[in-house]
This record gives structure tokens, sequence and C-alpha cells, in this order.
């Protein structure tokens, strides 16, 4: 596979990971909220900074996709290794590790006013294992970038 053919099919899988995204922050979370909305009637006043809590987890995840657009597009002009894309992967480490904090906190928030359950914690806790899984592989990722584009730094001076 070429570079330029593997370029193009990261920027696929973004594009489709955005559709997911776009799909379940647009359809699927508004729906959740008006059928809970609907089972709670006492917790009416609470639904709106819930909807806006959880449609505020998408921006991390739009930025991370676009970060991860734009590396794809230095992998598919054969800039893969650079300090640019190290530094990018670090940013979205850290923007999974903030959206799993404000993710907790939220939850932490809304379990104290009643609004979380026992089921729903669950659900919260696989979501944010996922959340560190992501930190923890980008950070891994834009330490072996950074190092790999050192060494082409390195290569680049003794040539």
């Amino acid at each position: 596979m070429t570079q330029k053919t593997f370029a193009n099919l990261l920027k696929a899988v973004i594009i489709l990971a955005f559709l997911c995204v776009a799909v379940v922050y647009a359809l699927y979370v508004p729906s959740a909220a008006v059928t809970g909305r609907a089972s709670f009637p006492e917790l009416d006043s609470l639904w709106v900074p819930a909807l806006i809590f959880v449609e505020l987890t998408a921006v991390p995840v739009i930025a991370a996709l676009v970060l991860s657009w734009l590396i794809a597009r230095d992998i598919g002009r054969d800039k893969s290794f650079t300090r640019v894309n190290a530094r990018r992967m670090k940013i979205i480490s850290f923007l999974a590790l903030a959206d799993v904090f404000y993710f907790l906190v939220g939850i932490g928030v809304f379990w104290t006013l009643g609004i979380a359950s026992g089921p729903l914690m669950i659900f919260v806790m696989l979501i944010c294992s996922a959340g560190v899984i992501v930190a923890v592989c980008a950070g891994a990722l834009s330490h072996l970038i950074l190092k790999a584009a050192v060494m082409r730094e390195e290569q680049d001076l003794t040539v």
C-alpha cells in the first residue's frame, strides 16, 4: 500500500467516524433526552442542562477528528514523522483526558442530583475507559512520532 493510498484510507475512516459522531450527537442524544424527560417529569427543569452537558462532550471529539485529518494529510505528503504531528497526537491525548474528566465531573453532579442511576454509571465507566485508552494510545504514538522525527532530523543533518 502506498503512502497516498494509506492516507486516503485514513481519511475515509475519519469521515466515517465523523458521520457516526454526527448521528449520535444530532439524533440519538436528543431523542434519548426526550425519552428520559418523559420518564422523569419531576426532573423536567434539569433536562436542558443535561442535554447541553452531553452535547458539549462532542467538542473534543470533533477537535480530535480535525487533528487526525491533518495528520492523515501529512502522511499523504510523506511528512509522517514530524514534530508537528507529534504535537497533534499529544493534543489528541489531552483532549481525550479532558473529555473523560469533564464527563466524570458532570456525571458525578448528575448522580448527586439523582438523575444518574446504576446502569447509567456502568455505561459511563465504559465510555471513560475507552477515553483513557484513546488518551494512552495517542500519548504513546506522540512519543514514538517525536522520537522518529528527532532521528529523521539527525539523519538529514548527516547527509
